[in-house]
C-alpha cells in the first residue's frame, strides 16, 4: 500500500504526515516530480490538492491524462472542474470539495484500503506451492519450480527432512496437471517382490494371496506426476526396472506377459546427496542421469530464519484463528537451530497451542524447544 499526496499547502500535507509512516506515504510539492514518480511507481491512491503552486489542478489533471496512470485519483477541489470527456475516460477520478472534506472519513477509508492490501499481500506470501516465505532462498525455489513446471523434464529435489520436498513436488504437479492427483510413493515400500507388484501391479493369482488384480502405482501415474520420496532407498534391481519404464514408457504387471503403457512426469526426492550414493555404488549412474534433468535444493530453515514469523502466522491462522504469537516467542524460535526444519517448527507450535487454549497469545517455552 502506498499513498501519493501532491500539494503546495504544507498544512494539507502535514495532516497525512502526522497520520502515516513515511514507508506508506510520499508527499510532493512539485507536480513535475509526481509525473516522474508515476513513470516507475503505481501508488494505491493519488490525492491531488487544489493548491498546486504555479500549476492549476485542471492543467495537472490533463497532463496526467496523457500518462494514463492506473491508480485511482482523488481531487480535492475548490470549485467544480470542467474536464474534457477524454480526460475523464483516461483516468479513474473521484472528487471531493476541499472546504467540506471530512478528514476522519477519508482517513478511515485509507486505513481500510491499507488493511485490505496488507491482507492480499499476506495471501500472496502464503504461496500456493505451500513453500511459505519471503526470503531470497525460498523465492528462488518458487521461481525455479514455476520455470520448470510445464516441462516434461524429470526433477530431483534435495533437502533435509522437513524442508518441504513433497510440497514442492505437489506444486510442480498442480501447475501441469491441475485436475489430476499426484501419485506419491515412499521408496522404502518398494522392496522385494511385494514392492515390485505394488509399483508395477500384478494379475489375479500371480502369487500366493494374490486374490485380486492390482493395477499398481505405474498405472495410476499415467498422464500425471509420479513422486518418489526417499529415492535413495530404491534397490539397484528396482532402479533397473524403473529405468526401463522411463526409457520406453512400457512395463508388465507381475505375472503377466502383456505390455502396458504409462507416461508420467517423474519427481524424486532425497535427503542424501545422490553423488554420495553413486560413490557408495548404491545408485546406478544411468538411473541418476535419467532422474536429474533438473536438480533443486530446498534450503534448511536455519538458512532462512527471517521466514519464521510468516510461517508461525500461517500455521496459527490455519489451526487457531484469532490467536497471535508473542514477540518473545518469536525471538526464542529465531535462536533455535531447527534440525527438523519447518516440520519441527510446526510441531513446536502445535504443542504450544495445546497448552495455551484459553489464551489469545501464543507463548513458547524452552521445554517446547528441547522436545522438538
Amino acid at each position: 500500500m502506498s499513498l501519493f499526496v501532491v500539494s503546495s499547502d504544507w498544512r494539507f500535507k502535514e495532516k497525512f504526515k502526522l497520520r502515516y509512516k513515511s514507508s506508506f506515504l510520499s508527499l510532493f510539492t512539485m507536480t513535475e516530480k509526481v509525473v516522474n514518480a508515476l513513470r516507475t511507481e503505481n501508488p494505491s491512491l493519488l490525492i491531488v490538492d487544489s493548491k498546486l503552486g504555479k500549476n492549476t489542478q485542471e492543467a495537472f489533471v490533463e497532463e496526467l491524462a496523457h500518462q494514463s496512470p492506473v491508480c485511482p485519483i482523488l481531487l480535492c477541489m475548490d470549485a467544480t472542474l470542467h474536464l474534457p470527456e477524454r480526460v475523464q475516460q483516461a483516468l479513474s477520478l473521484h472528487t471531493v470539495h476541499r472546504a467540506t472534506l471530512d478528514w476522519e472519513n477519508l482517513f478511515e477509508h485509507l486505513d481500510r484500503m491499507a488493511s485490505a492490501e496488507l491482507a492480499e499481500e499476506k495471501k500472496s506470501l502464503y504461496h500456493p506451492s505451500g513453500l511459505i516465505g519471503n526470503s531470497e532462498s525460498i523465492k528462488s525455489v518458487r521461481k525455479q519450480l514455476m520455470q520448470y513446471a510445464n516441462h516434461s523434464c524429470s526433477v530431483h529435489l534435495f533437502g533435509e527432512t522437513g524442508t518441504g520436498k513433497e510440497l514442492a513436488a505437489n506444486y510442480l504437479h498442480s501447475l501441469k496437471y491441475p485436475h489430476r492427483n499426484m501419485v506419491a510413493v515412499n521408496c522404502s515400500l518398494l522392496s522385494g517382490a511385494l514392492g515390485n507388484s505394488m509399483f508395477f501391479g500384478h494379475t489375479k493369482g500371480a502369487f500366493t494371496d494374490g486374490k485380486n488384480e492390482l493395477k499398481g502405482f505405474a498405472y495410476e501415474a499415467d498422464q500425471s506426476t509420479l513422486f518418489l520420496d526417499e529415492v535413495e532407498n530404491l534397490s539397484l534391481q528396482f532402479q533397473a526396472d524403473l529405468l526401463r519404464l522411463l526409457e520406453t514408457g512400457h512395463y508388465r504387471h507381475y505375472g503377466d506377459t502383456q505390455l502396458h503403457t504409462s507416461r508420467f512426469r517423474l519427481v524424486t526426492a532425497s535427503n542424501e546427496k545422490l553423488q554420495t550414493l553413486i560413490d557408495k555404488r548404491s545408485m546406478r549412474k544411468d538411473f541418476y542421469y535419467r532422474i536429474t534433468d533438473v536438480a533443486l535444493t530446498l534450503p534448511p530453515l536455519r538458512e532462512h530464519l527471517e521466514d519464521i514469523p510468516l510461517l508461525c502466522s500461517h500455521y496459527i491462522d490455519l489451526h487457531a484463528p484469532g490467536k497471535t504469537i508473542t514477540d518473545q516467542a518469536l525471538k526464542l524460535l529465531e535462536t533455535h537451530h531447527w534440525p527438523g526444519n519447518v516440520r519441527e517448527l510446526f510441531s513446536t507450535l502445535r504443542r504450544a497451542l495445546l497448552r495455551c487454549h484459553d489464551s489469545v497469545l501464543v507463548a513458547i517455552h524452552s521445554e517446547d524447544m528441547s522436545l522438538a
